[in-house]
Protein backbone atom coordinates (compact mmCIF):
# COMPACT_ATOMS: atom_id res chain seq x y z
CA UNK A 1 0.00 0.00 0.00
CA UNK A 2 2.57 2.54 1.35
CA UNK A 3 6.49 2.01 -0.29
CA UNK A 4 7.68 5.15 0.18
CA UNK A 5 6.84 7.02 3.48
CA UNK A 6 8.07 10.62 4.43
CA UNK A 7 8.54 11.42 8.14
CA UNK A 8 9.06 15.05 8.98
CA UNK A 9 11.42 14.68 11.97
CA UNK A 10 12.02 17.88 14.50
CA UNK A 11 12.60 16.64 17.85
CA UNK A 12 9.35 17.35 19.68
CA UNK A 13 6.56 14.54 21.27
CA UNK A 14 4.56 14.97 17.68
CA UNK A 15 7.49 14.12 16.00
CA UNK A 16 8.73 11.29 18.09
CA UNK A 17 5.10 10.22 17.63
CA UNK A 18 5.89 10.21 14.06
CA UNK A 19 8.65 8.41 13.87
CA UNK A 20 6.92 5.11 15.76
CA UNK A 21 4.16 5.11 13.85
CA UNK A 22 5.90 5.55 10.75
CA UNK A 23 8.02 1.57 11.86
CA UNK A 24 4.91 0.62 12.76
CA UNK A 25 3.90 1.21 9.13
CA UNK A 26 6.94 0.14 7.42
CA UNK A 27 7.35 -3.10 9.04
CA UNK A 28 3.83 -3.75 7.97
CA UNK A 29 3.82 -2.52 4.44
CA UNK A 30 7.60 -3.10 4.21
CA UNK A 31 8.03 0.44 3.40
CA UNK A 32 11.20 2.50 2.72
CA UNK A 33 11.28 5.15 5.68
CA UNK A 34 12.44 8.63 4.56
CA UNK A 35 13.48 10.90 7.56
CA UNK A 36 13.56 14.23 7.24
CA UNK A 37 14.92 17.33 9.04
CA UNK A 38 14.67 21.06 7.47
CA UNK A 39 17.16 23.76 9.82
CA UNK A 40 17.10 27.63 8.59
CA UNK A 41 20.49 29.34 8.96
CA UNK A 42 19.17 32.04 7.12
CA UNK A 43 16.61 33.45 9.54
CA UNK A 44 19.43 33.76 12.53
CA UNK A 45 21.71 35.31 9.51
CA UNK A 46 18.56 38.37 9.38
CA UNK A 47 17.97 38.25 13.63
CA UNK A 48 21.93 39.32 13.82
CA UNK A 49 21.66 41.59 11.63
CA UNK A 50 18.67 43.07 13.02
CA UNK A 51 20.58 43.30 16.17
CA UNK A 52 23.47 44.73 14.59
CA UNK A 53 22.14 48.61 15.76
CA UNK A 54 21.84 47.89 19.12
CA UNK A 55 25.30 47.11 19.70
CA UNK A 56 27.81 48.82 21.75
CA UNK A 57 29.71 51.48 19.78
CA UNK A 58 32.85 49.39 19.85
CA UNK A 59 31.22 46.88 17.32
CA UNK A 60 30.26 49.34 15.45
CA UNK A 61 32.94 49.20 13.15
CA UNK A 62 32.71 47.79 9.72
CA UNK A 63 35.40 45.81 9.88
CA UNK A 64 34.27 44.36 13.24
CA UNK A 65 30.50 44.00 11.94
CA UNK A 66 31.88 41.65 9.11
CA UNK A 67 34.47 39.88 11.61
CA UNK A 68 31.37 39.06 13.67
CA UNK A 69 29.23 38.32 11.18
CA UNK A 70 31.38 35.49 9.75
CA UNK A 71 32.06 34.40 13.06
CA UNK A 72 28.27 33.98 13.67
CA UNK A 73 27.29 32.55 10.39
CA UNK A 74 30.26 29.89 11.26
CA UNK A 75 28.60 29.08 14.36
CA UNK A 76 24.73 28.99 13.13
CA UNK A 77 25.94 26.74 10.53
CA UNK A 78 27.72 24.67 12.19
CA UNK A 79 25.85 24.56 15.24
CA UNK A 80 22.21 23.99 13.28
CA UNK A 81 23.80 21.45 11.80
CA UNK A 82 25.52 19.23 14.19
CA UNK A 83 21.39 19.89 16.09
CA UNK A 84 19.39 18.55 13.33
CA UNK A 85 22.38 16.13 12.63
CA UNK A 86 20.99 14.78 16.21
CA UNK A 87 17.21 14.47 15.64
CA UNK A 88 18.28 11.81 12.70
CA UNK A 89 20.73 9.88 14.84
CA UNK A 90 17.61 9.26 17.00
CA UNK A 91 14.95 8.10 13.80
CA UNK A 92 18.38 6.03 12.66
CA UNK A 93 18.60 3.90 15.47
CA UNK A 94 15.01 3.65 15.89
CA UNK A 95 15.12 2.34 12.40
CA UNK A 96 17.89 -0.11 13.09
CA UNK A 97 16.51 -1.46 16.09
CA UNK A 98 13.39 -2.12 14.36
CA UNK A 99 15.06 -3.57 11.42
CA UNK A 100 12.77 -1.33 9.07
CA UNK A 101 14.73 -0.16 5.79
CA UNK A 102 15.65 3.42 6.08
CA UNK A 103 17.52 7.18 5.16
CA UNK A 104 18.01 10.45 6.49
CA UNK A 105 17.71 13.89 5.10
CA UNK A 106 19.12 16.92 5.92
CA UNK A 107 17.93 19.96 4.01
CA UNK A 108 18.21 23.56 4.64
CA UNK A 109 15.78 26.76 4.06
CA UNK A 110 12.15 27.61 5.39
CA UNK A 111 10.79 24.24 6.53
CA UNK A 112 7.27 23.97 5.11
CA UNK A 113 8.72 24.97 1.63
CA UNK A 114 11.49 22.66 1.47
CA UNK A 115 9.26 19.50 2.60
CA UNK A 116 6.52 20.37 -0.07
CA UNK A 117 9.22 20.57 -2.42
CA UNK A 118 11.31 17.31 -1.40
CA UNK A 119 7.29 15.28 -1.37
CA UNK A 120 6.55 16.71 -4.91
CA UNK A 121 10.43 15.56 -6.05
CA UNK A 122 10.38 12.33 -5.11
CA UNK A 123 6.44 11.17 -4.98
CA UNK A 124 6.26 9.91 -1.54
CA UNK A 125 3.06 7.29 -0.90
CA UNK A 126 2.62 8.46 2.09
CA UNK A 127 3.84 11.81 4.41
CA UNK A 128 3.81 11.55 8.26
CA UNK A 129 3.82 15.11 9.84
CA UNK A 130 3.26 16.34 13.26
CA UNK A 131 -0.19 18.19 13.81
CA UNK A 132 1.81 20.61 16.10
CA UNK A 133 6.15 21.33 16.48
CA UNK A 134 8.16 22.54 18.86
CA UNK A 135 6.57 25.68 19.37
CA UNK A 136 3.20 24.58 20.47
CA UNK A 137 1.45 26.62 22.45
CA UNK A 138 -1.60 24.85 24.98
CA UNK A 139 -4.38 26.43 22.77
CA UNK A 140 -3.09 25.13 19.74
CA UNK A 141 -4.26 22.32 17.55
CA UNK A 142 -2.98 22.70 14.34
CA UNK A 143 0.61 23.81 13.87
CA UNK A 144 1.47 26.70 10.93
CA UNK A 145 3.82 23.96 8.68
CA UNK A 146 1.47 21.51 9.10
CA UNK A 147 -1.47 23.25 7.75
CA UNK A 148 1.02 24.63 4.88
CA UNK A 149 1.89 21.28 3.83
CA UNK A 150 -1.48 19.44 4.51
CA UNK A 151 -2.85 22.33 1.44
CA UNK A 152 0.38 22.01 -1.20
CA UNK A 153 0.75 18.21 -1.32
CA UNK A 154 -1.79 15.89 -2.61
CA UNK A 155 -0.01 12.59 -1.42
CA UNK A 156 -1.65 10.82 1.21
CA UNK A 157 -1.10 12.20 5.03
CA UNK A 158 -1.28 11.09 8.33
CA UNK A 159 -1.30 13.97 10.82
CA UNK A 160 -0.37 12.56 13.76
CA UNK A 161 -1.78 13.67 17.43
CA UNK A 162 -0.60 10.22 19.61
CA UNK A 163 1.63 7.56 19.03
CA UNK A 164 -0.48 4.28 18.38
CA UNK A 165 -2.54 2.59 16.73
CA UNK A 166 -5.04 0.58 18.88
CA UNK A 167 -8.46 0.45 19.83
CA UNK A 168 -10.48 1.26 16.49
CA UNK A 169 -10.80 3.01 13.20
CA UNK A 170 -13.54 5.84 11.75
CA UNK A 171 -13.97 6.25 8.38
CA UNK A 172 -16.08 8.84 7.23
CA UNK A 173 -18.16 7.85 3.77
CA UNK A 174 -20.18 10.52 1.41
CA UNK A 175 -19.85 8.50 -1.71
CA UNK A 176 -17.02 10.83 -3.18
CA UNK A 177 -14.27 9.91 -4.94
CA UNK A 178 -11.70 10.33 -1.99
CA UNK A 179 -14.43 8.79 0.54
CA UNK A 180 -13.77 5.64 -1.44
CA UNK A 181 -10.13 5.79 -1.02
CA UNK A 182 -10.28 6.46 2.81
CA UNK A 183 -12.88 3.26 3.27
CA UNK A 184 -10.13 1.44 0.99
CA UNK A 185 -7.07 2.70 3.43
CA UNK A 186 -9.58 2.02 6.55
CA UNK A 187 -10.02 -1.74 5.81
CA UNK A 188 -5.93 -1.95 5.19
CA UNK A 189 -5.16 -0.96 8.64
CA UNK A 190 -7.91 -2.46 10.08
CA UNK A 191 -6.35 -6.02 8.77
CA UNK A 192 -3.01 -4.85 9.17
CA UNK A 193 -3.50 -3.73 13.09
CA UNK A 194 -6.48 -5.50 14.08
CA UNK A 195 -8.93 -2.06 14.55
CA UNK A 196 -12.15 -2.10 14.69
CA UNK A 197 -13.55 -0.43 12.00
CA UNK A 198 -16.50 2.34 12.02
CA UNK A 199 -17.97 4.18 9.31
CA UNK A 200 -19.95 7.11 9.63
CA UNK A 201 -21.77 8.77 6.89
CA UNK A 202 -23.91 12.18 7.58
CA UNK A 203 -26.50 13.74 5.30
CA UNK A 204 -27.85 17.62 6.27
CA UNK A 205 -31.79 17.66 6.34
CA UNK A 206 -31.18 21.23 8.09
CA UNK A 207 -29.70 23.07 5.16
CA UNK A 208 -33.04 23.49 3.32
CA UNK A 209 -35.57 24.09 6.20
CA UNK A 210 -32.65 26.96 7.17
CA UNK A 211 -32.64 28.04 3.41
CA UNK A 212 -36.03 28.10 2.99
CA UNK A 213 -36.42 30.44 6.03
CA UNK A 214 -33.80 32.84 4.80
CA UNK A 215 -35.71 32.81 1.53
CA UNK A 216 -38.92 33.72 2.66
CA UNK A 217 -37.47 36.76 4.66
CA UNK A 218 -36.67 38.20 0.96
CA UNK A 219 -38.85 36.67 -1.64
CA UNK A 220 -41.80 38.98 -2.57
CA UNK A 221 -45.27 37.47 -2.33
CA UNK A 222 -45.55 37.78 -6.33
CA UNK A 223 -42.65 35.34 -6.74
CA UNK A 224 -43.82 33.21 -3.89
CA UNK A 225 -47.09 32.59 -5.77
CA UNK A 226 -45.20 32.09 -9.11
CA UNK A 227 -42.81 29.67 -7.18
CA UNK A 228 -45.20 28.13 -4.93
CA UNK A 229 -42.93 28.52 -2.45
CA UNK A 230 -44.69 26.86 0.43
CA UNK A 231 -45.78 23.49 -1.34
CA UNK A 232 -41.97 23.76 -2.56
CA UNK A 233 -41.41 23.80 1.60
CA UNK A 234 -43.09 21.12 2.11
CA UNK A 235 -41.84 18.55 -0.72
CA UNK A 236 -38.14 19.29 0.43
CA UNK A 237 -39.31 18.09 3.87
CA UNK A 238 -41.32 15.05 2.93
CA UNK A 239 -38.92 14.02 -0.74
CA UNK A 240 -35.91 15.52 -0.26
CA UNK A 241 -34.99 14.90 3.21
CA UNK A 242 -35.94 11.34 3.40
CA UNK A 243 -33.98 10.84 -0.38
CA UNK A 244 -30.87 12.02 1.57
CA UNK A 245 -31.22 9.87 4.17
CA UNK A 246 -31.91 6.89 1.41
CA UNK A 247 -28.56 8.25 -0.59
CA UNK A 248 -26.27 8.42 2.01
CA UNK A 249 -27.46 4.98 3.52
CA UNK A 250 -26.44 3.35 -0.25
CA UNK A 251 -22.84 5.24 0.39
CA UNK A 252 -22.83 3.39 3.65
CA UNK A 253 -23.80 -0.15 2.24
CA UNK A 254 -21.32 -0.30 -0.77
CA UNK A 255 -18.67 0.48 1.82
CA UNK A 256 -20.06 -2.28 3.65
CA UNK A 257 -19.61 -4.36 0.77
CA UNK A 258 -16.25 -3.47 0.07
CA UNK A 259 -15.51 -4.63 4.00
CA UNK A 260 -17.08 -7.83 3.29
CA UNK A 261 -15.78 -8.24 0.55
CA UNK A 262 -11.93 -8.24 2.05
CA UNK A 263 -13.18 -10.04 4.62
CA UNK A 264 -13.43 -7.10 7.28
CA UNK A 265 -16.14 -6.19 9.79
CA UNK A 266 -17.77 -2.84 9.60
CA UNK A 267 -19.82 -1.28 11.76
CA UNK A 268 -21.88 1.60 10.01
CA UNK A 269 -23.69 4.41 11.05
CA UNK A 270 -26.08 6.64 9.61
CA UNK A 271 -26.26 10.19 11.57
CA UNK A 272 -28.05 13.55 10.28
CA UNK A 273 -26.93 16.93 10.70
CA UNK A 274 -23.86 18.97 10.20
CA UNK A 275 -21.36 16.88 8.77
CA UNK A 276 -18.09 18.00 10.67
CA UNK A 277 -19.95 18.14 13.92
CA UNK A 278 -21.89 14.74 14.28
CA UNK A 279 -18.61 12.58 12.92
CA UNK A 280 -16.63 14.66 16.02
CA UNK A 281 -19.25 13.40 18.24
CA UNK A 282 -19.16 10.16 17.30
CA UNK A 283 -15.56 10.44 17.24
CA UNK A 284 -15.36 11.17 20.97
CA UNK A 285 -17.86 9.05 21.91
CA UNK A 286 -16.26 5.81 20.25
CA UNK A 287 -12.53 6.77 21.18
CA UNK A 288 -10.96 5.39 18.01
CA UNK A 289 -6.76 6.02 17.29
CA UNK A 290 -7.43 7.11 13.78
CA UNK A 291 -10.07 8.46 12.02
CA UNK A 292 -9.93 8.39 8.41
CA UNK A 293 -11.25 11.00 5.69
CA UNK A 294 -11.21 12.25 2.35
CA UNK A 295 -8.95 15.42 1.61
CA UNK A 296 -11.91 16.65 0.00
CA UNK A 297 -15.60 15.08 -0.28
CA UNK A 298 -18.40 15.31 -2.56
CA UNK A 299 -18.74 19.23 -2.97
CA UNK A 300 -15.24 19.45 -4.50
CA UNK A 301 -14.53 21.97 -7.18
CA UNK A 302 -12.47 24.49 -8.74
CA UNK A 303 -9.38 22.68 -7.49
CA UNK A 304 -10.30 23.06 -3.88
CA UNK A 305 -7.07 22.23 -1.77
CA UNK A 306 -9.00 20.61 1.86
CA UNK A 307 -13.09 20.37 2.25
CA UNK A 308 -14.70 22.34 5.80
CA UNK A 309 -15.32 19.32 6.82
CA UNK A 310 -11.67 17.52 6.83
CA UNK A 311 -10.43 21.17 8.00
CA UNK A 312 -12.55 21.20 11.22
CA UNK A 313 -12.04 17.44 11.99
CA UNK A 314 -8.01 18.14 11.38
CA UNK A 315 -8.07 20.77 13.94
CA UNK A 316 -10.65 19.22 16.17
CA UNK A 317 -10.13 15.30 16.42
CA UNK A 318 -8.64 13.87 19.35
CA UNK A 319 -6.95 11.10 17.49
CA UNK A 320 -4.61 11.06 14.26
CA UNK A 321 -6.16 11.66 10.75
CA UNK A 322 -5.45 10.21 7.39
CA UNK A 323 -6.55 12.59 4.50
CA UNK A 324 -6.75 9.72 2.20
CA UNK A 325 -7.41 10.02 -1.64
CA UNK A 326 -4.23 12.03 -2.56
CA UNK A 327 -2.16 9.28 -4.08
CA UNK A 328 -2.90 8.83 -8.14
CA UNK A 329 -3.27 5.56 -8.13
CA UNK A 330 -5.48 5.89 -5.14
CA UNK A 331 -7.51 8.27 -7.25
CA UNK A 332 -7.36 6.28 -10.27
CA UNK A 333 -9.51 3.27 -8.25
CA UNK A 334 -11.53 5.34 -6.62
CA UNK A 335 -13.00 6.40 -9.48
CA UNK A 336 -14.04 3.52 -11.25
CA UNK A 337 -15.21 2.71 -7.12
CA UNK A 338 -17.14 5.47 -7.06
CA UNK A 339 -19.23 4.65 -10.25
CA UNK A 340 -20.09 1.30 -7.87
CA UNK A 341 -21.39 3.87 -5.16
CA UNK A 342 -23.27 5.95 -8.06
CA UNK A 343 -24.92 2.17 -8.86
CA UNK A 344 -25.82 1.97 -5.37
CA UNK A 345 -27.49 4.76 -5.32
CA UNK A 346 -29.72 5.13 -8.18
CA UNK A 347 -32.36 3.09 -7.04
CA UNK A 348 -32.73 5.49 -3.99
CA UNK A 349 -32.35 8.69 -6.45
CA UNK A 350 -35.28 6.91 -9.38
CA UNK A 351 -37.25 6.41 -6.33
CA UNK A 352 -36.90 10.21 -5.10
CA UNK A 353 -38.08 11.46 -8.75
CA UNK A 354 -41.15 9.37 -8.77
CA UNK A 355 -42.39 10.12 -5.75
CA UNK A 356 -41.24 13.82 -5.93
CA UNK A 357 -43.03 14.25 -9.64
CA UNK A 358 -46.26 12.12 -7.95
CA UNK A 359 -46.74 14.76 -5.66
CA UNK A 360 -46.16 17.78 -7.94
CA UNK A 361 -48.95 16.39 -10.28
CA UNK A 362 -51.26 15.85 -6.81
CA UNK A 363 -50.97 19.43 -5.99
CA UNK A 364 -51.68 20.39 -9.13
CA UNK A 365 -48.01 21.21 -10.52
CA UNK A 366 -49.06 21.24 -14.17
CA UNK A 367 -46.03 19.58 -17.29
CA UNK A 368 -43.55 18.43 -14.35
CA UNK A 369 -40.62 17.18 -16.07
CA UNK A 370 -39.88 14.74 -13.51
CA UNK A 371 -37.19 17.15 -12.51
CA UNK A 372 -35.55 17.18 -8.34
CA UNK A 373 -33.99 20.17 -7.24
CA UNK A 374 -30.12 19.73 -6.38
CA UNK A 375 -28.55 16.44 -6.34
CA UNK A 376 -31.82 14.39 -7.28
CA UNK A 377 -31.63 15.95 -10.62
CA UNK A 378 -31.84 13.55 -13.69
CA UNK A 379 -30.12 14.56 -16.29
CA UNK A 380 -31.94 15.41 -19.23
CA UNK A 381 -32.57 12.79 -22.16
CA UNK A 382 -32.59 15.02 -25.09
CA UNK A 383 -29.38 16.20 -26.05
CA UNK A 384 -28.72 19.69 -26.92
CA UNK A 385 -25.91 21.31 -28.77
CA UNK A 386 -23.49 23.10 -26.25
CA UNK A 387 -23.19 26.53 -25.42
CA UNK A 388 -20.52 27.94 -23.68
CA UNK A 389 -20.91 30.69 -21.03
CA UNK A 390 -18.53 33.61 -20.41
CA UNK A 391 -17.23 34.03 -16.87
CA UNK A 392 -18.74 37.46 -16.95
CA UNK A 393 -22.11 35.88 -17.90
CA UNK A 394 -21.82 33.27 -15.50
CA UNK A 395 -21.29 35.65 -12.25
CA UNK A 396 -23.90 37.96 -13.42
CA UNK A 397 -26.41 34.84 -12.81
CA UNK A 398 -24.95 34.54 -9.37
CA UNK A 399 -27.37 36.57 -8.45
CA UNK A 400 -30.46 34.39 -9.35
CA UNK A 401 -31.74 32.36 -6.05
CA UNK A 402 -30.02 28.92 -5.92
CA UNK A 403 -33.29 27.18 -5.79
CA UNK A 404 -34.54 28.48 -9.45
CA UNK A 405 -30.68 29.34 -10.73
CA UNK A 406 -30.69 26.33 -13.29
CA UNK A 407 -33.85 26.79 -14.40
CA UNK A 408 -33.16 30.12 -15.61
CA UNK A 409 -29.62 29.55 -16.86
CA UNK A 410 -31.48 27.01 -19.06
CA UNK A 411 -33.96 29.46 -20.53
CA UNK A 412 -31.04 31.72 -21.03
CA UNK A 413 -29.50 28.48 -23.09
CA UNK A 414 -32.51 27.64 -25.13
CA UNK A 415 -33.01 31.74 -25.82
CA UNK A 416 -29.23 31.53 -27.10
CA UNK A 417 -29.57 27.92 -29.30
CA UNK A 418 -32.68 29.87 -30.59
CA UNK A 419 -30.55 32.70 -31.79
CA UNK A 420 -28.06 30.29 -33.32
CA UNK A 421 -25.11 31.14 -30.47
CA UNK A 422 -22.71 29.22 -29.95
CA UNK A 423 -21.39 31.46 -26.51
CA UNK A 424 -23.60 33.02 -23.44
CA UNK A 425 -22.31 36.77 -22.83
CA UNK A 426 -23.54 39.25 -20.72
CA UNK A 427 -25.72 40.87 -23.89
CA UNK A 428 -27.37 37.13 -24.41
CA UNK A 429 -28.54 37.63 -20.97
CA UNK A 430 -29.84 41.23 -21.23
CA UNK A 431 -30.99 40.07 -24.25
CA UNK A 432 -33.02 36.50 -22.92
CA UNK A 433 -33.92 39.11 -20.13
CA UNK A 434 -35.96 41.63 -21.93
CA UNK A 435 -37.32 39.30 -23.94
CA UNK A 436 -38.86 37.12 -21.31
CA UNK A 437 -40.05 40.36 -18.75
CA UNK A 438 -43.30 38.43 -18.52
CA UNK A 439 -41.10 35.61 -16.29
CA UNK A 440 -40.62 37.39 -12.78
CA UNK A 441 -37.78 34.98 -11.60
CA UNK A 442 -35.78 37.05 -14.55
CA UNK A 443 -36.17 40.31 -12.28
CA UNK A 444 -33.27 38.46 -9.85
CA UNK A 445 -30.97 38.80 -12.33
Amino acid sequence: MYKKIFVAIDNSCHSNHCIDLGIKLSQKFNSLLVGCHVYDASLHQRRFRDMEKGLPPQYQDESVLQRQRDLHTSLINQGLKLISESYLDVFNEKCREAAVPHKSLLLEGKNYYEIIKEVQREHYDLVILGAQGLAAVDNSTLGSVCERVVRRIKTDILVVKNGCFEGGAVVAVDGSARSVAGVKSAISFTRQFNLKLDSVSVFDPHYHRVAFGSIAKVLSKEAGQIFRFREQETLHEEIIDKGLAKIYQGHLDRANHMASDAGIEMNSVLLDGKPYDQILKFVFKAQPSLLIVGRTGVHDTNGLDIGSTTENLLRLSPCNVLLAGGNVEAECGASAAGSEFQRVSIHSKDSAVKNYSQLHSENGFEGFSGKVPGDYEKRPTKVHDPVVWTQEAKTQTERIPSFIRNMIRTKIEKYAREKGCKEITTEIVDEAKSKLMNDTSFHKI
